[in-house]
């Protein structure tokens, strides 16, 4: 993907930045309008990742497989492991999507999640994002539907499979 750099390439690339939000002041500049562009398209971006996540069971999320472009927009490529397979066959994810301290610092937040209008406005977007993605449940579960026969290996979980994807966008889920 041009213009395009993974998060573990970036930190080894440049061995004075320890962190992602370091890189970011670096590059675009903390607190200028080109910095809070770049955190802006940095939210959107994880909030639509981190619901992509959710939904089709991505694993393998490590930082050689999440890119950034030019203007800090998160993109994850290598979509080898959803659904129901899952490296070496061994499920080792433990959150439904990848949300470090790294990367709530960009966010101008920390591990514990302290309030900051940046990751506020993260979790209003995957809030709002889930809710239009329940509203449209039937549609993207038929587009998966579709698949299960393709023989893809995210398919050998057979009949599990969709109704996992079904139970994450199901009615019953707690609202947030």
């Amino acid at each position: 993907i041009p213009d395009t750099a993974s998060i573990h390439s970036i930190k080894s690339r440049y061995p004075s930045i320890t962190s992602l939000r370091d890189f970011f002041d670096a590059k675009f500049k903390e607190n200028s309008p080109s910095f809070k562009l770049a955190q802006r398209n940095f939210v959107e971006s994880m909030a639509g990742y981190s619901l992509v996540c959710y939904l089709l069971q991505i694993k393998d999320r490590h930082n050689g497989n999440l890119l950034m472009d030019e203007d800090g927009h998160i993109i994850h490529i290598d979509f080898g492991f959803m659904l129901s397979n899952s490296p070496g066959g061994v499920n080792f994810e433990s959150a439904p999507f990848k949300l470090t301290r790294e990367l709530l610092e960009v966010m101008d937040s920390d591990a514990e999640g302290v309030p900051s209008e940046f990751f506020d406005y993260f979790k209003v977007l995957c809030i709002q994002g889930f809710l239009t993605c329940r509203k449209h449940a039937e549609r993207i579960i038929l587009l998966v539907e579709m698949l299960q026969d393709s023989g893809f290996p995210c398919f050998k979980g057979g009949p599990r499979t969709i109704q996992n994807l079904r139970a994450s966008v199901s009615k019953n889920t707690p609202e947030f």
